[in-house]
């Protein structure tokens, strides 16, 4: 609750689930039709928290709320609010099922040239939007599971609020890892091989990246992968964020959870 108050409150926020491939990121983050995670819990938070807000005397400020996701398939850009929400559970498709996105500087940070941006007025209809991108995610079974995330997803809900003279703008970013997977073990061959080896490759930036800011090194590297370039604006200065271990209780999984 606190997170999300934070991003009404102006800030960068970011929830990740990080963990070995079928430990349960997704079911963290995103639940079931019958129970709602953390996705679902923070929609819901957010709508109460506006309108709580509008009742107050506060009532002068507007708010506008929008949502976009996308998936850092291969170190390939996917937009899902864009593609057929009806298809196969197979790789991304190639150009022209949705404009190239691109990756641009800009004053206010980092920005996706031509992803698509929804605004939104309500939690359900926040949620619809959310269940759409996850229907068009990759995936694939492998060894370790039936439904195996092949990316990583990234669902950003931002937060513009104004009173007519000072805008205020925050962002909460639910970050699904790709599961870290040893390939001997996932038994990955072909593309899904391809797949795991870049997913561990944007990993081990990322955990070098976690490290450098945590350790107040000078140099962080940022720019190693595509995917900390991302993550850049949420993970140092006065962002806040959280993550999620997902650990296998499985006896044959503890040397990756030790």
């Amino acid at each position: 609750r606190d997170l999300v108050q934070s991003t009404v409150d102006g800030h960068n926020v970011t929830i990740f689930a990080y963990g070995q491939t079928g430990a349960g990121k997704t079911y963290t983050l995103h639940g079931t039709p019958q129970e709602e995670g953390i996705a679902g819990r923070a929609i819901s938070e957010l709508f109460q928290i506006l309108k709580r807000f509008q009742q107050s005397s506060n009532a002068a400020r507007s708010f506008v709320v929008s949502a976009s996701m996308f998936e850092l398939y291969r170190n390939r850009l996917v937009d899902l609010l864009r593609r057929p929400e009806k298809r196969a559970k197979s790789p991304p498709c190639s150009p022209p099922c949705s404009p190239k996105l691109s990756l641009r500087s800009s004053e206010s940070g980092l920005q996706v040239d031509n992803l698509a941006e929804e605004e939104v007025e309500g939690a359900m209809q926040l949620k619809r939007l959310l269940s759409r991108g996850l229907a068009a995610r990759s995936t694939a079974p492998n060894a370790l599971n039936a439904e195996s995330s092949r990316s990583h997803l990234l669902f950003t809900i931002k937060v513009t609020s104004t009173d007519g003279q000072n805008p205020l703008s925050g962002k909460l970013v639910l970050c699904d890892l790709g599961g870290s997977e040893r390939l001997k073990k996932s038994e990955a061959t072909g593309e899904q091989l391809k797949e795991a080896i870049e997913i561990n490759r944007s990993l081990t930036a990322l955990g070098d990246v976690i490290e450098a800011v945590a350790e107040r090194k000078r140099q962080v590297p940022y720019r190693n992968h595509k995917l900390t370039q991302l993550l850049q604006d949420s993970l140092g200065g006065t962002s806040k964020t959280l993550m999620f271990v997902n650990c296998s209780p499985a006896r044959c999984n503890l040397h990756e959870t030790a």
